[in-house]
C-alpha cells in the first residue's frame, strides 16, 4: 500500500535535504504533500498510481532550484519509498521509509531469547538457564 507519511532524503544537482512526503491514493489517483527543508512547505502534487507504483508530471517553481518541468516515478516496497525525478534542472532522487510503518512481524533477538529461556528444552534446559539473571 502506498498511503502514508514517509521520512525522506532528497538529492538534487544543487543540494541534499531531509523532509517528509505524505501520499494518499484513491482509485488510480494519488496526491502528495512534500515538505523539504525550511523553504519547501506543503507543496502539493497530483498523479496516477497502481498498488505499488506512481507517477507525477508537471512544472513548478522550487526554492534553490527555480522553475522546472518534471516527471517523477516512484514505488513503494514494504515500508520503503523510492522516487526518481527527471527534470529540466537534472535528476532528483528521493528515498525513505514510512513513519510508523513496519516491515512485517520482526522479532528482536531479546524477545526471541526471552521466549527461548521459558521454553521446555528437556535435557538442554540447563544450557539456556545461565543466559538470564533470573535463571530462566
Amino acid at each position: 500500500m502506498i498511503d502514508g507519511l514517509y521520512d525522506i532524503s532528497v538529492d538534487t544537482p544543487k543540494l541534499h535535504r531531509r523532509g517528509t512526503i505524505s501520499l494518499k491514493s484513491d482509485n488510480g489517483s494519488i496526491g502528495a504533500v512534500l515538505n523539504v527543508g525550511e523553504d519547501l512547505k506543503d507543496a502539493r502534487f497530483d498523479g496516477t498510481c497502481t498498488d505499488k507504483e506512481f507517477t507525477f508530471e508537471g512544472s513548478g517553481e522550487f526554492p534553490e532550484i527555480g522553475q522546472i518541468d518534471y516527471v517523477a516515478k516512484g514505488s513503494v516496497w514494504g515500508n520503503t519509498l523510492d522516487i526518481s525525478v527527471e527534470s529540466s534542472a537534472g535528476k532528483i532522487t528521493m528515498f525513505g521509509t514510512q513513519l510508523g510503518g513496519s516491515a512485517g512481524a520482526v522479532q528482536s533477538s531479546h524477545d526471541y531469547m526471552m521466549k527461548a529461556s521459558r521454553a521446555d528444552f528437556s535435557d538442554d534446559s540447563m544450557m539456556y538457564s545461565g543466559l538470564f539473571a533470573d535463571g530462566g
